[in-house]
């Protein structure tokens, strides 16, 4: 027995896959365990990092929003710095207060998520908004959260899991001795 689409002579027609070779490879990095730390894999890695945002400010400023230029002109900053000084950046913020990120209703008309850009009151996303008052969607913050413990906006600095394990600790000692 013959299949509809060979009855009608239909050929399964295959999209051609986009190759972004400086899009792949940033949002496909390697595990640590696959890791090298040969100078030449972080520059290479760094070159391909900045060729990234460079299409992404061109992008940019064509629709000219300067509140996104700030953003991405911090943000390159910062990974330049991060791969000069061989320093991983700021810790992750704590889950405590990822899980305690408060759900905003209230919106202006033209607030939009600095990340992705998209306009918070059509945005079928949860809102939040940081202790430094900038505005994110969750499934745009959260991921920046579990990497460092800074607004993207303007590196205003929240918990970390190393204080909030320090309180415990100042906790559990302080119920001890009374």
């Amino acid at each position: 027995m013959t299949s509809y689409f060979d009855e009608l002579g239909i050929t399964a027609t295959q999209k051609k896959k986009i190759v972004d070779v400086d899009l792949d490879a940033f949002m496909n990095p390697t595990s640590a365990s696959q890791h090298s730390n040969s100078v030449e894999t972080n520059v290479q890695q760094l070159i391909q990092t900045a060729n990234f945002f460079n299409q992404f400010r061109e992008q940019m400023q064509t629709e000219g929003n300067i509140a996104q230029e700030e953003f991405l002109d911090n943000l390159v900053s910062q990974l330049l710095e991060e791969s000069q000084n061989d320093i991983k950046g700021p810790p992750p913020a704590s889950k405590r207060f990822i899980n305690a990120l408060p759900n905003v209703r209230v919106l202006n008309d033209d607030d939009t998520c600095i990340i992705c850009k998209d306009n918070l009151m059509q945005s079928s996303n949860a809102v939040t908004r940081m202790p430094c008052g900038h505005l994110f969607d969750k499934e745009c913050i959260i991921p920046w959260l579990e990497l460092h413990n800074t607004c993207p906006m303007c590196r205003y600095q929240v918990e970390t899991e190393e204080k909030v394990k320090e309180e415990e600790e100042e906790e559990r000692q302080g119920w001890m001795y009374g």
